[in-house]
C-alpha cells in the first residue's frame, strides 16, 4: 500500500519556504544571468526535495532511462522552465545538435498548431527531447517532468496506449506532494513577482525562446514571454 501523503503542516511548510527563498532572489535580479542562477536554484530545489524524501518512500520509484511512457504526453509549462531548459541547450548543445533540436521542435510547433481545439491535452506525440528512451535534457527538464514519478511502468505504458487507464493508480502519495508543494511554490513566488505566468505548449514555447532572444527580454520586462499560439490553450 502507498505511504500517506506527508501530514499538511509539512506541505504546506514546504510551500512557504520555497515562495519566501524564491521571491527574495527574485527580488534581487536584474540581469538575464541573475534569473537563469535564480531559476537554477528552483530547479535544484526541487531535485532537494526529492533527495530530502525518505528513501523507503524513493525505492518505489518505478522511473528509469528507457521508461519513457510520460514523455509521449502533452506537457503544460510556465515561461520561466522554458528558459531554463533554452539556457541548457545553448550551453550544452554543440551547433549542429542545436540546430537539429529546432528544427524538430519546429515540426512539433507544427503538428500542435493544427490540433482543433480541445484535443492537444488528450494527443500523443514523442518529445523532440527525447533520445534513446532518455531525456538530452534531463538537467534542464522543466518542473512537471521532475515532479512526476510512479511506482509502476507497465501501468504508465497501459495508460499510454489507453488514456482511460487510471494512471493515478500508480502515484506515489508520499513523494507528489511534497514535489508539488514546491513547484506550486515556485510558481506562485514568480507570479507574485509580475512575471507571465500563462501555461504554454513546452515544445512551441521551446522553439520560440531558441529562435527568438527578445522572449528573455520581454518576459523580464513583464510582459508576456511568448505568442498566443504557443499557448497550451490558445
Amino acid at each position: 500500500m502507498p505511504a500517506r501523503p506527508p501530514p499538511l503542516a509539512e506541505r504546506f511548510a514546504l510551500f512557504d519556504r520555497t515562495i519566501e527563498q524564491m521571491g527574495a532572489r527574485l527580488l534581487k535580479v536584474r540581469h538575464p544571468p541573475q534569473m537563469l542562477a535564480t531559476l537554477r536554484w528552483g530547479m535544484e530545489e526541487l531535485d532537494r526535495t526529492y533527495a530530502g524524501t525518505s528513501a523507503r518512500v524513493r525505492a518505489t520509484v518505478a522511473c528509469r532511462s528507457g521508461c519513457d511512457a510520460c514523455c509521449r504526453v502533452p506537457v503544460d509549462v510556465q515561461a520561466h522552465e522554458v528558459f531554463f531548459a533554452a539556457d541548457h541547450i545553448q550551453v550544452n548543445f554543440s551547433p549542429a545538435a542545436l540546430a537539429d533540436v529546432i528544427a524538430r521542435l519546429a515540426g512539433h510547433r507544427r503538428r500542435v498548431a493544427a490540433f482543433a481545439a480541445g484535443t492537444r491535452e488528450h494527443s500523443r506525440q514523442t518529445c523532440e527531447l527525447l533520445h534513446e528512451g532518455a531525456c538530452s535534457i534531463y538537467e534542464g527538464r522543466p518542473e512537471a517532468c521532475r515532479s512526476h514519478h510512479t511506482s509502476d511502468a507497465a501501468l504508465c505504458a497501459a495508460h499510454l496506449a489507453d488514456p482511460t487507464v487510471d494512471i493515478s493508480k500508480a502515484y506515489i502519495p508520499a513523494l507528489r506532494a511534497r514535489m508539488f508543494a514546491v513547484t506550486l511554490g515556485l510558481d506562485e513566488a514568480i507570479e507574485a513577482a509580475g512575471y507571465d505566468d500563462r501555461s504554454y505548449d513546452f515544445g512551441s514555447a521551446l522553439h520560440e525562446a531558441l529562435t527568438n532572444s527578445l522572449c528573455l527580454v520581454r518576459w523580464m520586462r513583464r510582459s508576456a514571454a511568448f505568442p498566443d499560439n504557443c499557448l497550451s490553450d490558445p
